[in-house]
């Protein structure tokens, strides 16, 4: 957004150099990035935050600027006059949530002149064209009080005003000469034939005021934010008064501004006020009462203000203060200020007007009491552990379609109601889709080890309620190790967790070629699989791993480690070679090892999977090597010779397994 130095003397009387100005508006939040010198006026750029619609005006500026410089804004608001009735025309308006409010003025008798100078130069300086005299009163209003008006040539108009959704594939010349195809999406002002405006957006070319125009009828108006954004994204158009409307304006500067301009045009322009109309009703503002002490203030800073800084700086800021006592405060915040609504924002008001640049730096004291203090050391903690093993980190977006969410079977996943894009328009249910998209992009770019990991949020409906849940999500290609490799990374995760039952189950899943759910404490921890390469949405060449984790059921899950004393004792070990059937699941194996071998087994190790020419057909060969180690005692080769025989001769009883 522009504005003059001369424009905002209009309301605030200063001494000040552009410079200085500028540095103190950018330190208070309003980002000043250019100033530039125009026949003997500064002009300033500012880069405005979207929840700040009070800098949309020079009103809202001036009195920023006046609180962050210690001092009150003096100015009068014209007292608004709304007779006589205007009977020359109705106003209907089709759906009060697009349209809440809608004034208008007729101003009979007028002369369109060119536009006096000092208006011209503001509303030139400020980024807007010059029209003629009554356009630029109508733009230069719209700067000084943030509401945008519209003037039409009231002859032009037939018949009455109608606030309406547009017909589908209607059409109207913009007054940029160009014709706009309309839908339902949009909001337009029309009478009984015609339109006459794309709503909140541009006015028609049909009821252009020109040098012509007699009689005008001076829009004004409360429309809903969402409908002028969907509305002038769907013909492509941005406007000055667009801009303004999808981030708020407030009914009570609307009569304000409305009147101001209309009295402007009759003192420059001539014309009597023939008549006022208002339909629908003033989008009340429940007057907020904010409560806080000083102490909370000062613990949340890091530093101590006094009761008389705290008052002075939010009375210059236009805050109503009542103090119940010295530490204590009820806050009323202005009209204006609409992004006030909690405490911390009042600890930020008194913070930038105080100077952030004042606040020492340090580091806040840090207590971890609250769970979701536990959640976030547990998360670093994971985080470390998966670095160190070798993964690398990465961040996906949390937005993704609708159509691949349908494709994965997700449901009681999040719809947005306005997304910017249609690749975009619902909330993740699951990290996969986003890690599958940087494991293509990366294979794209020719790379190939691919080891990643990812802790973030999904999000879905349950009960009428949004739940934002921390999940562990991890993605190797087959290059990387593949689907064994990840699930000796899922092995090493459930010992960092210190959960002793891990139990890995087969399971079936949509668009997994194979899986297996892992159970800790009878609870579903998480889910390994190999993608199905044929899936249209994945679109791979290769195949990948993937697995994902609840991370707060993990962090519930954790058990504290517990360390007992090691055997001082050598490891001996044997080795076993095995035919198996390959429906012989591994962990067969595994149990009969524990069960034979309890207190003298130490680990064991494959060594070699063999199939090849002379390997029975569904059979594989495997060769173990088991480590035996005593607590207290060197073991003798005849202990370990009658384990290790014992062992064997288990597992020779095992159906699908045969020694070799």
């Amino acid at each position: 957004m522009k504005f003059s130095l001369s424009f905002l003397k209009e309301f605030l009387d200063f001494k000040m150099s552009p410079r200085k100005i500028a540095s103190i508006l950018t330190m208070g939040g309003l980002e000043i990035e250019d100033i530039k010198k125009v026949k003997g006026d500064y002009i300033f750029e500012a880069e405005v935050t979207s929840n700040r619609s009070d800098w949309l005006s020079i009103f809202g500026i001036a009195h920023e600027l006046a609180g962050l410089c210690g001092k009150r804004i003096k100015f009068k608001i014209p007292k608004v006059t709304y007779t006589p009735l205007l009977k020359e025309i109705s106003i209907d308006i089709e759906d009060f949530r697009d349209c809440p409010l809608y004034i208008a003025r007729l101003i009979k008798n007028v002369k369109i002149l060119p536009s006096i100078r000092n208006v011209k130069e503001k509303v030139i300086n400020c980024g807007i064209n010059s029209v003629n005299s009554v356009v630029d009163i109508t733009n230069y209003c719209m700067l000084k009080w943030g509401n945008p008006l519209h003037a039409f040539d009231f002859d032009k108009i037939e018949g009455n005003i109608h606030i309406r959704r547009a017909k589908d594939k209607e059409t109207f010349v913009g007054l940029d000469n160009k014709e706009y195809l309309l839908s339902r999406e949009n909001l337009v002002i029309s009478d009984d034939k015609k339109v006459i405006a794309l709503a909140g957006v541009i006015g028609a070319k049909n009821t252009e005021v020109d040098f012509n125009t007699k009689n005008i009828l001076l829009e004004g108006a409360i429309f809903s934010p969402l409908t002028i954004r969907r509305s002038r994204r769907s013909v492509g158009l941005d406007t000055d008064s667009s801009y303004r409307f999808e981030r708020g304006v407030l009914s009570k500067l609307l009569e304000i501004a409305s009147y101001d301009a209309a009295d402007f045009i009759i003192r420059t322009c001539g014309g009597i006020n023939s008549g006022y109309k208002k339909v629908g009703k003033k989008v009340s503002l429940s007057k907020k009462r904010i409560y806080f002490n000083l102490s909370q203030l000062n613990t949340y800073i890091g530093k101590i203000f006094s009761f008389n800084n705290v008052k002075t700086i939010l009375s210059n800021l236009g805050f109503t203060v009542k103090v119940k006592s010295k530490e204590n405060f009820f806050v009323f915040p202005p009209f204006f200020r609409t992004d006030i609504s909690i405490k911390e924002d009042i600890f930020e008001e008194i913070a930038r007007c105080y100077g952030y640049n004042f606040i020492k730096e340090e580091l806040p004291l840090l207590r971890y009491s609250h769970k979701r203090d536990s959640l976030c050391i547990f998360k670093e903690e994971l985080k470390e552990f998966l670095l160190r093993l070798g993964l690398s980190e990465i961040i996906t977006y949390s937005l993704t379609s609708i159509e691949k969410l349908d494709a994965l079977k997700e449901k009681n996943f999040i719809i947005l109601d306005n997304p910017l894009r249609h690749e975009e328009n619902a909330l993740r249910t699951t990290l996969l889709l986003g890690m599958v998209e940087a494991m293509r992009y990366n294979i794209n770019q020719k790379n190939s080890n691919l080891r990643f990991f990812e802790i973030a949020d999904v999000y879905k409906r349950y009960n009428k309620k949004i739940l934002e849940e921390p999940f562990l999500g991890c993605i190797v290609n087959e290059e990387s190790g593949g689907f064994y490799y990840l699930k000796g990374i899922v092995e090493k995760i459930i010992k960092f967790l210190n959960i002793k039952k891990a139990k890995f189950l087969e399971d079936k899943k949509e668009n997994f070629l194979s899986g297996i759910k892992i159970i800790a404490d009878n609870k579903n921890l998480g889910f390994l699989g190999v993608l199905n390469p044929k899936t249209t949405i994945f679109n791979l060449k290769s195949k990948l791993s993937f697995f994902e984790m609840d991370i707060k059921l993990a962090a519930f899950l954790k058990r504290d480690i517990t360390y007992s004393a090691f055997s001082r004792y050598p490891v001996v070990f044997r080795d076993i070679s095995l035919v198996l059937k390959k429906d012989v699941k591994f962990k067969e194996i595994e149990k009969t090892i524990s069960d034979i071998l309890t207190a003298t087994f130490y680990r064991y190790r494959i060594l070699d999977i063999y199939r090849g020419k002379d390997t029975p057909k569904g059979f594989v060969f495997l060769t173990l090597r088991i480590f035996y180690q005593a607590k207290d005692k060197t073991l003798t080769a005849e202990e370990v010779d009658k384990l290790h025989f014992k062992l064997r001769d288990e597992l020779s009883k095992k159906e699908g397994i045969t020694l070799r």
